[in-house]
């Protein structure tokens, strides 16, 4: 028999990221069980040569019963006439029996609760692991669960300043996997990096120079098909030694039937089923959401809190999980097809939701965020205490006004849109949020015919403030329309004689004519 020191690896997440040890596991294709604890946060996932068959985790967020209330699949009422619902394994049974729920809907059920587990585990920078070959799961105990997906999400939306520090240097090699691209949406960068590792071994520095892009982004696309299982990597400091792998692979286990959850395996630690949690101290987790819902509640958001999701008093763990959550269903890459306006949408979006994750995720930065916030905060909460919803509308307007109308100024259009668009959302009767909303669309050339809309929304709301005007007759001459814009200005100085930016920029227009 194998020594058992050959088939348990023990690490951190510090050194060797859940990611990477999936990515490992998986080219390695070793069978097993990977335990992982940080404080009192447990969980388990289990390996069939190299592929996520199974994951339990002590959270209350992740067991059945909990996915079913915040579904709104069933109430607490409902829980209280289900004999112990807390065992997930008791309560998909009781569900099947009495027909609530077929065996496709609850295999269903299970493998969103292992992906929510390995979501989890993603966002962990700390905790402790362990790897055993010997405590494995169950005969005729899996779920399929698209671990390639999640890893190549997580992947395009890490931060760059931490990827860059999964990489010892530029000399790493990486070589094609004998896996096909066929089933991979990739983006056009990471297509065409794949396609230069078909030769052979290439260094990162190298593939980053035939990419024709700069170091930070070649090494993301790398680490992005390296994760997904499309590049090997060479010469690294990899968790499991080939030696360990080997070991495992081959060993003769003394064990007669595989270790069962909650049951003793021949030495390793125990692995248990996660102990029932009271209903009172569930913690909320970002919920399932549409597109429209997500780009609705990004458009409208007025705090970085409200993007997110999650209470003003979440910790770092919530927002961490609510971050990566919708960062999964909805980075820019999955929605290439929609094109247009929606695109747009969708980038605007992620743009936003990684800057509200940069801020709260560190203290620091929080604390001087909430600070700022305070009152606003303090002056919402006073509104809904009061049921006076129109005012808070009215606040949500300012405040987005206010953040758009600064990015504007700083020449900042792109930045601006979002934060304009929530205000004249908020406040259509408001011309001034109109009219600015209209002149940073006007910075998109795709976006000419709808700038053109809100500026004349704006001065047809107040006809009679030059400003709105001025900013029409600056478009109009922008794009090119020289007689609409000299009618503009003409209206203008019959209102205003004497202005004098119009009647500077109506001399232009005729030195041009």
């Amino acid at each position: 028999m194998t020594p058992h020191s050959a088939l348990e690896i023990e690490g951190n997440f510090l050194m060797h990221p859940f990611a990477e040890l999936i990515a490992e596991i998986a080219q390695a294709r070793v069978t097993g069980s990977l335990r992982a604890s940080n404080g009192d946060r447990k969980c388990v996932v289990y390996f069939r040569s190299g592929i996520v068959v199974f994951a339990v985790s002590n959270a209350r967020s992740s067991r059945l019963f909990d996915i079913m209330l915040r579904r709104g699949k069933l109430s607490k009422n409902d829980l209280a006439e289900i004999p112990n619902f807390a065992n997930d394994f008791e309560f998909s049974a009781f569900l099947k029996e009495k027909n609530f729920l077929s065996k496709t809907d609850v295999d269903r059920l299970f493998s969103d609760q292992i992906e929510g587990i390995l979501v989890d585990l993603l966002t962990w920078e700390s905790g402790d692991w362990s790897f055993s070959s010997l405590a494995r799961i169950r005969d005729g105990l899996s779920y399929q669960i698209n671990t390639t997906r999640l890893l190549v999400d997580y992947a395009r939306t890490l931060a760059v300043d931490k990827m860059l520090k999964r990489f010892r240097s530029l000399d790493e090699r990486f070589v094609r996997s004998e896996l096909s691209e066929a089933n991979y949406d990739l983006s056009p960068g990471e297509a065409f990096v794949l396609s230069r590792s078909i030769d052979g071994e290439l260094s990162a520095q190298d593939l980053a120079h035939v990419a024709a892009v700069t170091e930070s982004v070649a090494l993301q696309l790398i680490y992005t098909l390296w994760l997904g299982g499309l590049l090997i990597r060479k010469d690294w400091q990899a968790a499991f030694s080939k030696a360990s792998i080997s070991a495992m692979r081959s060993a003769k286990l003394e064990l007669k039937v595989e270790a069962k959850i909650g049951e003793t395996p021949a030495k390793p630690a125990e692995v248990k089923a996660p102990e029932p949690i009271p209903v009172e101290d569930a913690k909320p987790v970002a919920e399932v959401i549409s597109l429209e819902e997500y780009l609705t509640r990004v458009e409208q958001a007025s705090t970085h809190y409200d993007i997110l999701g999650v209470d003003v008093k979440a910790d770092i763990d919530e927002l961490k999980r609510a971050y990566f959550f919708l960062a999964k269903m909805f980075h820019p890459d999955r929605f290439h097809s929609e094109g247009g306006e929606k695109l747009k949408r969708v980038q605007n979006a992620f743009t936003q939701l990684a800057q509200a994750h940069e801020t709260l995720k560190a203290p620091d930065s929080r604390e001087v965020y909430d600070y700022r916030m305070r009152k606003e905060l303090a002056e919402r909460e006073k509104r809904e205490a009061s049921g006076d919803t129109g005012n808070i509308q009215s606040g949500q307007a300012a405040e987005n006004f206010d953040r758009g109308f600064d990015l504007l100024m700083d020449q900042n259009s792109e930045g601006a849109t979002p934060f304009l668009a929530r205000a004249a959302h908020f406040a259509p009767k408001n011309a001034r949020y109109r009219a600015y909303y209209g002149k940073a669309l006007s910075s998109d050339d795709k976006q000419r015919h709808k700038a053109e809309a809100e500026m004349q929304a704006a001065v047809k709301i107040d006809p009679d403030n030059p400003t709105y005007r001025l900013i029409l007759a600056e478009f109009f001459i922008q794009v090119n329309l020289m007689k609409r814009a000299e009618g503009e200005l003409n209206r203008l100085l019959a209102i205003y004689p004497s202005n004098r930016e119009a009647r500077a920029l109506l001399d232009s227009i005729r030195v041009k004519t």
